[in-house]
């Protein structure tokens, strides 16, 4: 019996030998047979690709130009100039990712874009109107300068817009959500550009200070769900010991467990998603300060900011008031004295430039307790631009504007925000994977306050007002100056109800 299975044993290794004999001498025929892909072949399979991930079929617009009018350095964009298009590689990530998406508008769709800079967009355009100009097809500028040209009808409504589809991830839901007024949106946000990205308030915090005093890392209590205002103010507290015994402190010799500015309890409020103005079914912007909730968050930020012996407000350096006070404060925390600093993002490239000695991360602004469901986040509405369609441009041309949003919007995400991640996180001292998790949980739930864009009596800056003061006197503000507020937000009803797109 042995023999005979060593005989089928051996009979099958020959037939084997025979089969992989033929199968080697074949197989280099059949593939040369086969045609051979050559460099368009596989260009035109990507474009394929790309179309079914816009979910809009290819087009080529055979050279058309499309005109944008944005705002310059003197806004505070360090990107101002490369993010919506670059002509030339510099080896910057930014730069090079936008030069890469601007060559494939060129050379897959025959799109050419023309990028023009100004102080102020808004102002210009409006001037152009009256000149009969329509050479800018987009518009580009802070929300609050777009706002004024919504309500003025002077901007297309982005619903109206063919091709434009705001269910698309590189679009930002929650602007799309929160900023639209009576169904219209007048101006749009997301992967297209980044300067809404470096303009989000975070909170900065120094690594070397946490392990100093043995702190429990903010990291895991983001994750778990318990990174709280309480939480920071308790770990602020420990750190600002170190100033016992100093006769006088100041920026330049204390070490403050939160350095700060007025302008962060507006942050603040909105980290808590304590929001100012809400809106109703029909999309109408409501009142909302006159309750338990607003009054109890605003105490709690207004008591970390004003415990003097722990935090250091910038606008309380120096009076008259004078914007060098910002630079003052992030120089405590580039010198290591300072364990936690809200901020925008934009200020990675300033700590950057102070070559600091420690390691830093960044984190969300934390919750108000633990029972809120998310961290929030928002940014400045003045320094993050938003794009709008000016109402010059004929309807016939919102066909190739909306396809020619889309193409930016998607390869923006696919190259332009991994640049901009790679440069905020990989810089100097900033280089942990957790803090690319923290970017993520920032930007996924980024809320914007209408009181924040439309000025309704400046009702939102009561915020910062009260808390520069030193007097918590927001119930009795709030008495005084109601009914200006509301009349300003009947009014922005009104002029909403006339507009007819």
């Amino acid at each position: 019996m042995m023999k005979y299975f060593m005989e089928r044993i051996v009979d099958m290794k020959k037939k084997l030998l025979c089969i992989a004999l033929i199968v080697f001498m074949v197989i280099p025929f059949i593939y040369a047979c086969q045609p051979k892909k050559d460099g368009n072949e596989s260009a035109n399979s990507q474009i394929s690709t790309d179309d079914e991930l816009l979910g809009l079929p290819h087009r080529n617009f055979g050279g058309k130009k499309i005109s944008i009018l944005t705002v310059n350095e003197k806004r505070g964009n360090i990107y101002y100039d490369r993010e919506f298009a670059s002509n030339e590689i510099t080896g910057e990530a930014i730069n090079d990712a936008v030069y890469e998406r601007t060559q494939i508008l060129s050379e897959k769709y025959g799109i050419e874009i023309e990028v023009k800079y100004t102080d102020s967009p808004s102002n210009d355009y409006k001037n152009q109107i009256l000149a009969g100009d329509d050479t800018h097809q987009i518009i580009a500028d802070g929300i609050v300068d777009l706002a004024k040209l919504g309500i003025a009808n002077l901007l297309w409504d982005l619903n109206k817009v063919p091709n434009l589809n705001f269910e698309n991830s590189w679009w930002d839901q929650s602007a799309i959500r929160d900023l639209s007024t009576a169904g219209y949106n007048f101006y749009l946000a997301g992967d297209i550009i980044v300067s809404d990205n470096n303009a989000t308030w975070v909170c900065f915090f120094n690594k070397k200070l946490l392990e100093d005093y043995g702190l429990e890392h903010p990291y895991q209590m983001v994750k778990d769900g318990t990174w709280t205002i309480d939480e920071l103010y308790s770990m602020a507290k420990v750190v600002s010991v170190a100033n016992q015994g100093l006769t006088e402190i100041t920026y330049e010799n204390g070490t403050f467990g939160f350095l700060t500015q007025t302008y962060d309890a507006i942050a603040s409020m909105a980290s808590f998603n304590q929001k100012m103005i809400t809106k109703n079914d029909n999309d109408y912007p409501l009142l909302n300060i006159q309750n338990e909730n607003t009054f109890n968050k605003f105490g709690k930020i207004f008591e970390v900011m004003n415990d003097k012996t722990t935090s250091l407000i910038a606008e309380r350096l120096k009076s008259p008031w004078d914007p060098i006070v910002y630079d003052w404060t992030l120089s405590t925390f580039a010198a290591g004295r300072g364990l936690f600093q809200y901020g925008s993002l934009s200020y990675v490239q300033k700590i950057i430039n102070a070559n600091v000695s420690f390691e830093y991360g960044v984190l969300p602004l934390p919750k108000y307790d633990v029972n809120q469901d998310e961290y929030y986040s928002t940014c400045t509405v003045y320094r993050a631009h938003f794009i709008g369609i000016p109402k010059t441009v004929p309807e016939k041309d919102l066909d190739m504007i909306g396809y020619f949003l889309e193409v930016m919007g998607y390869y923006g995400q696919k190259q332009l925000i991994p640049a901009y991640y790679e440069t905020t996180i990989k810089s100097q001292k900033m280089n942990d994977q957790q803090d690319d998790d923290m970017l993520d949980i920032i930007f996924a739930n980024r809320v914007f306050d209408l009181a924040a864009v439309y000025d309704f009596d400046s009702a939102l800056y009561m915020y910062s007002n009260i808390v520069g003061s030193g007097v918590n006197t927001l119930a009795s503000t709030v008495d005084s100056r109601s009914d200006s507020i509301q009349a300003r937000i009947d009014a922005t009803i009104e002029d909403f109800a006339s507009i007819d797109q």
